[in-house]
């Protein structure tokens, strides 16, 4: 009987489990169709699971929903990065009191590779729709852009749907429900706005055009080309050049798109570098300028052979490092006074604006309306138009220069007495500057390019005068390297010689030239002067200074050689009566205990070594 009783609690217990189940399934939301919406955003009605199955199917997808393996999306529009497996969508949609029974699904992306969207009736019956940009356009069940999917949805009817993306690009699926009457009034209008944005590029592009046959300058060359690349990528991303252009060629719109985000890349680096003159005003800068423009090159060359996903996974990461090189070239050019590169920021200040304005749309932070869906492209309008305007600014620099070139040469020309007269005294000014880079270079130590004994010897008395009439403080660090003697016997004085020059760099990226200097005091010692440093500082900068040259390894021809230093600290005494020998002194016997005390280590003056 107790057998009896207890195969009975189990079929009841699977029984309950089997319609918990079903009941879940059976309650998923249901996003209601109501008179007077015609634009429904499914945001709480939709759910998603991945199966890392690639031929992954219906039948899959509907037992994990009744499984509920099916989870709400983590964000909205439901964006996944480039995520592998296929992403599998539900909407369950009851047409409440609607009139209307014609209704379009709208996915808003145009770079899904495989699209398939499944109708379930309560009857069971299903319906299939096949889309994505990897099958021709002729095959999407209505002729847009978008990826638009018809649903029948009469008066009190639910249907189930599920919508199966696979592709190489990012996942992004921002859904939409719309009648088929506000989507083609909508769509008119959003094809107008394409149609003025893409105008005005075309514009931009002529104009331009006919300027540089007119003048030659290489930056109008290079605007062309950015302005014609990214008019053709836009064009890929809104799905015009599929539907216009390549109809019946998915895998070439694809890398067309990768084509041409290279080589605006390539042209904006190439253009940012002839219109901020780099070479002249920046070289070290431009020589960072001409790396990047190859290695995007590479990525531009290595998209015809690299997957579509890390194609465009390098360019995207791309398009960053492009924009903080030119915006920090841009910054750094106008803090030098080239106005020119004002424009030019101001130009890129709207791009951004527009990629942050068309980010924030996608994340769901600020409302969609015709202004901020079409962000990227306002904002790129308006800095293809400063841009033109910036270079024709450039141009009439240019010519006001060559104009006031012109002026001087007659100038010159009108007082050839005078000539000479400037040549005898820019032969002056040769040999002044000759004389200070000669003095420069006798108050350099030769192996170790940091101050020598003579700079020490004039720029010691000048600090610590300066310290004495401002009453602040002043210390002295005295470094000796340990048993540098020794490494000259085992090693060789080569090898000495680099022992030197690693630790004088170390000392003098330590040191801040600004207000503190390092200088060779002879032989293996240096001298570091810190004004304005109290003793504790002192001793701490000390410390950080033996930390470092203990990291450093000199190459050696047994084995590496490994150095230590020890440093005498002392600070300024005010009341002494040679102030500068009295603090070298100090200092002095504060490296001698050092010294006593076992090396590599910091001794202060007065303080014992080991407190």
């Amino acid at each position: 009987m107790l057998a009896t009783l207890g195969s009975r609690v189990m079929v009841w217990w699977l029984l309950a489990f089997m319609a918990s189940a079903t009941v879940s399934a059976a309650v998923a939301p249901v996003e209601a169709l109501r008179a007077g919406s015609d634009d429904v955003a499914p945001r709480f009605s939709t759910s998603y699971w991945v199966d890392q199955n690639p031929d992954s199917t219906l039948d899959a997808a509907r037992a994990a929903f009744a499984t509920d393996a099916f989870q709400p999306l983590p964000r909205w529009p439901a964006t996944f990065g480039f995520a592998d497996g296929v992403h599998w969508f539900h909407l369950r949609v009851q047409n409440v009191d609607h009139p209307e029974r014609d209704w379009l699904l709208v996915v808003e992306y145009a770079l899904l590779d495989h699209l398939d969207l499944y109708t379930v009736t309560p009857e069971g019956e299903v319906q299939v729709f096949e889309s994505g940009d990897r099958m021709p356009f002729a095959n999407r069940a209505v002729d847009h852009r978008h990826f638009t999917f018809p649903l029948d949805l009469p008066g009190h009817s639910t249907r189930d749907y599920f919508l199966r993306v696979r592709t190489e690009s990012s996942v992004q699926v921002p859904l939409a429900l719309k009648t088929r009457v506000y989507f083609l009034d909508h769509a008119q209008r959003g094809d107008m706005g394409l149609g003025v944005y893409y105008g005005v590029i075309i514009a931009m592009f002529l104009y331009s055009l006919l300027l540089y046959i007119s003048i030659r300058d290489r930056s109008f060359l290079w605007y062309i080309t950015y302005v014609g690349a990214f008019g053709l990528g836009q064009s890929c991303l809104n799905g015009l050049s599929f539907q216009l252009l390549l109809p019946n060629w998915p895998i070439l719109d694809d890398q067309l798109l990768l084509f041409t985000i290279g080589l605006a890349l390539v042209a904006m680096l190439l253009f940012t570098r002839d219109f901020l003159e780099l070479p002249r005003r920046v070289p070290r800068l431009d020589q960072i300028m001409r790396i990047a423009i190859w290695v995007e090159t590479s990525i531009l060359a290595a998209s015809f052979v690299l997957s579509y996903r890390h194609a465009i996974s390098l360019e995207t990461a791309s398009v960053f490092a492009v924009a903080a090189i030119c915006v920090l070239a841009a910054i750094i050019v106008w803090r030098q006074g080239y106005r020119p590169a004002f424009h030019y920021l101001l130009a890129w200040s709207f791009m951004l604006a527009g990629i942050v304005v068309y980010a924030s749309v996608s994340f769901g932070l600020l409302k969609k309306t015709f202004i901020t869906e079409y962000g990227i492209q306002i904002g790129s309008c308006i800095e293809m138009i400063l841009l033109s305007f910036a270079l024709a600014y450039r141009f009439q620099l240019i010519r006001e220069e060559n104009e006031a070139l012109q002026r001087e040469v007659a100038e010159r020309l009108e007082i050839r007495v005078n000539e000479r007269t400037a040549e005898l005294n820019s032969a002056l000014g040769e040999l002044r500057v000759a004389n200070r880079r000669l003095q420069e270079y006798s108050l350099r130590d030769g192996l170790t390019n940091v101050h020598n004994r003579r700079y020490l010897d004039e720029a010691l008395p000048r600090a610590v005068s300066v310290a004495i009439q401002r009453q602040e403080p002043l210390c002295l660090l005295l470094i000796d390297i340990d048993h540098f003697k020794t490494i000259n016997d085992s090693y060789g004085h080569l090898a000495g010689d680099d022992c030197l020059r690693d630790v004088a760099d170390v000392l003098r990226q330590q040191v801040r030239e600004a207000d503190d200097f390092v200088a060779r005091y002879g032989g293996e010692e240096f001298v570091v002067i810190l004004p304005g440093a109290s003793l504790d500082v002192a001793r701490a900068r000390a410390e950080s200074l033996r930390r470092a040259v203990a990291q450093i390894r000199v190459p050696g021809d047994k084995a590496p050689i490994a150095l230590t230093i020890s440093v005498g600290v002392a600070s300024l005494n005010r009341d002494a009566r040679q102030a500068t020998d009295d603090l070298l002194k100090r200092a002095d016997q504060a490296l001698y205990t050092a010294k006593q005390h076992g090396r590599n280590r910091v001794v202060v003056d007065g303080v014992a070594p080991f407190e």
